[in-house]
């Protein structure tokens, strides 16, 4: 006489670890993509008072470049490592913030800071607006200043801490 299978199999160890095994994966997978989704902000110009305010945040202060991770090159400034940016103070009449750009192995450059409404901070290079967004930014607890600086071809960030 055949014994009747009972419906309710059982599944075997090697399955069941298997099982869950990639349902914690799947877990945390949706789990970071959620975290992931609600921290991420695009880059998004800063109004004409904040930017008066990043102006004033900005005048007669040194930048380094973070390397930590490597050293990151833009395309956009000609394909060479931007070491140093120092800015000076405002000049009132063109509303626009004098800086002095330090490229590895060469003379410094100088060049302005200019602040559009529709697209917000970009390096001027005499009239020529070159193609990075420049973002300010300060850690909640005011400690440290960053200044990104964003390819808008190339989409490489650049990171530069206050000295």
């Amino acid at each position: 006489m055949e014994q009747e299978k009972d419906p309710k199999k059982e599944i075997p160890l090697s399955k069941v670890i298997i099982l869950s095994t990639f349902a914690l994966v799947v877990l945390f997978i949706f789990a970071f993509a959620c975290c992931y989704g609600c921290t991420y902000q695009p880059i998004t110009p800063p109004d004409p008072e904040e930017a008066v305010d990043v102006i004033a945040q900005l005048e007669e202060s040194n930048w380094v470049l973070d390397d930590a991770e490597g050293v990151p090159v833009l395309q956009e400034l000609g394909g060479r490592e931007l070491s140093t940016i120092a800015f000076s103070i405002q000049d009132s009449e063109s509303e626009l913030l004098p800086m002095q750009l330090g490229f590895a192995g060469l003379p410094k450059i100088s060049g302005t800071l200019a602040y559009e409404e529709d697209s917000g901070f970009t390096f001027m290079m005499g009239n020529q607006a070159l193609n990075v967004e420049v973002v300010y930014s300060q850690s909640k607890d005011k400690k440290t200043e960053t200044l990104t600086l964003k390819g808008k071809d190339s989409n490489i960030h650049c990171y530069y801490l206050k000295k």
